[in-house]
């Protein structure tokens, strides 16, 4: 199985003992006038859901390979199939049940419930891009006060 363009830059990277913000900065020398790459781009070029088309020149000359190489290996990538893109729902439970409770008290069931609700947007935080996370958790946040704001507890041991 042959490399695609992500795994190569990543390998090239890697062989050089360079972060990924170092070859960021290497391109932004490379390349100067143009709108600079970040770390985050070249994540996402390794990970494999974005391509770094018009930055193959710069890279064949900072990562001092050909660029036919890196052009080989954009073609593997586009013969196969994209991979899939996580989004939120995916870290969180399938259920909703906050929204299936009923009446004002709140039990530990909830609270665990709550818990990897949470759980799962720190999940998400680490490959789901931010604008498509700040919805999803400011429902949970809104979900998580409406259910203080309208509920009562019980402390263990107490009334």
């Amino acid at each position: 199985m042959r490399e695609t363009v992500g795994e190569l830059v990543r390998r090239l990277r890697l062989a050089r003992g360079w972060s990924q913000q170092r070859l960021a900065d290497a391109l932004a020398q490379a390349a100067p006038g143009r709108v600079p790459t970040t770390r985050n781009d070249v994540s996402r070029w390794e990970i494999g859901t974005r391509s770094p088309r018009e930055w193959l020149p710069f890279l064949a000359l900072v990562l001092e390979v050909p660029r036919e190489l890196l052009e080989a290996a954009k073609a593997v990538a586009a013969a196969e199939p994209a991979p899939r893109v996580l989004s939120v729902a995916d870290f969180l439970p399938e259920s909703d049940p906050l929204a299936a409770r009923t009446g004002r008290r709140i039990g530990a069931g909830q609270v665990a419930d709550l818990a990897r609700r949470v759980h799962g947007l720190r999940l998400a935080d680490d490959v789901v891009y931010g604008k498509d996370l700040i919805g999803p958790a400011l429902r949970e946040l809104r979900a998580a006060v409406t259910l203080y704001r309208g509920g009562t507890q019980h402390r263990a041991g107490g009334p």
